[in-house]
């Protein structure tokens, strides 16, 4: 027993020795050795896999010139993200087309954007043509953390999740004005909709800019009628449905939607609306305003900071925000959905989930703080500088941001920039912050937001213009009765459709 426990040691002692020896002449010049891990993230990196992941997307423009390919913030965010971005940039009144384009030949993009839950989108999504993202985001922290619980609720397809929502503020409707205007008149913020309407007047008739000419209209308006929902909500009105004991009722059935639609017949009455408003696209809106043309708009707050062109034409200019009406029912806004548009992934252009993979962490680290720093300040030395640890801006810079900055992070930031650096804002920006925090508990909810009709899916274009026409036409005094539209909003499916979302409602495991 001694003898073979001797020769087992002597044995031990040469493998050893050999494997010092080894590691001796692998590691010449270091005075301590240490045995190498054989752990696969000490492989050397090939060039495949240092190389930027290339992602082709398809996203919409509202900009007259999309960005250029080699934009700063385009290049600062492959940069952060190892990628190589390749994007197709169409202009807002063709998108939608595009995207019924693309899916019907199949010739997509790996990075689709998509507005709402149309047919052939829920269609391809049930088909299996698109990835079903909901449970990789749990090994996407960033990621995850972007995606609102309550707000992908609507997203959801037979209750799976196939979108990455373009995060957004739950308050999105407010009044634009010109402020030297309103100063140069003697006018104070309006806080009902009848001060709003006086103020329109003046801006109208009362040379609001003081060069002698009758030369300016009060409120511009485009074709999709962007402030609907903001007046809606101060006539007391619902958010898309309302409970009306305990059955779902479209809100374009109520009261207030037709003194929703009244108080604009009286702006066109009174002329002070652009007549063309049915087909004025929302890049002409923000013309009209920074021309000086128009005084007033509605709509997104932060549409205060794309009017930079203003105040290179009017330097004395001064825009204010606000979203705090006295309506109806106290100070309300009806809750936005918290997203603009979302991003879906078509497996016929990303055909592994390796490469879903890598998108996901694309979208994982441009959800990270020093992503959002991104979006938020732009690149350092070009949108901002730091001042004593923190991002500042000059007006050059803030006009640089503006120009290079605020289309991109609208179109392609999947966060809400919450994790970005604190800094000194731009004086607008603040302005359209302030305006959505004070509002941001007087939300008007949609009981709805979750549920699906089939029909509507189906139907969704016809049964939105139908909408949308009666509306125009009501407005410019083509029709003096609603009712008609409401019949034949009923007769193309909307009764199938109210059908359905009184079934979901009814059959709500939350409800109950």
């Amino acid at each position: 027993m001694l003898g073979k426990s001797i020769v087992a040691r002597f044995v031990l002692l040469l493998c050893i020795t050999a494997l010092v020896l080894v590691g001796c002449s692998n590691n010449a010049g270091n005075s301590a050795v240490k045995a190498p891990s054989k752990s696969s993230t000490d492989t050397p990196a090939t060039k495949e896999d240092t190389a930027p992941f290339k992602i082709s997307f398809m996203s919409q423009s509202i900009l007259a010139e999309p960005p250029k390919e080699k934009d700063p913030i385009i290049m600062a965010i492959e940069k952060h993200t190892n990628t190589d971005l390749d994007i197709q940039w169409i202009p807002d009144s063709s998108f939608k087309e595009k995207v019924n384009a693309s899916i019907a030949s199949g010739d997509l993009p790996m990075v689709l954007q998509v507005n709402d839950k149309p047919e052939l989108i829920v269609s391809a999504a049930r088909e299996g043509q698109f990835w079903e993202v909901g449970p990789y985001l749990k090994d996407y922290p960033n990621l995850e953390k972007a995606m609102n619980p309550n707000v992908i609720k609507s997203l959801l397809i037979d209750g799976k999740l196939y979108s990455l929502l373009r995060s957004r503020s739950l308050v999105g409707d407010g009044l634009i004005w010109r402020q030297d205007w309103m100063d140069n008149l003697g006018i104070k913020t309006p806080t009902t909709m009848d001060e709003v309407y006086e103020m329109v007047k003046a801006f109208t008739f009362d040379d609001p800019d003081g060069n002698g000419k009758d030369d300016t209209i009060g409120m511009t308006e485009e074709k999709s009628i962007r402030g609907y929902k903001f007046v809606m909500a101060q006539m007391g009105g619902a958010n898309q449905w309302e409970d009306i004991d305990g059955k779902l009722v479209p809100a374009e059935f109520s009261q207030a939607h037709i003194d929703t639609l009244n108080w604009y017949k009286r702006m066109f009455d009174e002329g002070l609306l652009n007549k063309d408003f049915a087909v004025t696209e929302r890049t002409q809106n923000i013309d009209f305003i920074n021309k000086g043309l128009y005084g007033f708009r509605m709509g997104d707050n932060d549409f205060i900071v794309r009017h930079t062109e203003l105040f290179k034409i009017t330097p004395s200019a001064v825009l204010a925000t606000t979203s705090k009406i006295d309506g109806v029912n106290g100070n309300k806004v009806l809750m936005d959905n918290g997203f603009s548009g979302h991003f879906m992934i078509p497996k016929q252009s990303v055909k592994t989930e390796e490469d879903l993979k890598k998108i996901l962490a694309y979208f994982d680290k441009l959800s990270e703080p020093a992503g959002q720093d991104i979006f938020q300040w732009g690149v350092e030395g070009l949108h901002y500088d730091l001042v004593d640890g923190k991002p500042k801006r000059t007006d050059a810079q803030s006009d640089k941001y503006s120009k290079e900055v605020i289309a991109i992070q609208q179109a392609l930031q999947v966060s809400d920039g919450s994790l970005a650096m604190d800094g000194e804002l731009d004086e607008n920006v603040k302005k359209y912050k302030d305006a959505k925090a004070e509002m941001s508990d007087n939300l008007v909810l949609n009981p709805a937001a979750s549920y699906i009709s089939d029909t509507f899916v189906l139907n969704s274009s016809e049964l939105k213009k139908i909408i949308l026409d009666g509306n125009v036409k009501y407005i410019m005094g083509k029709i003096g009765d609603y009712q008609p539209i409401l019949d034949s909003w009923l007769a193309a499916g909307g009764d199938k459709v109210i059908e359905e979302m009184n079934e979901a409602y009814k059959n709500d495991p939350a409800r109950k």
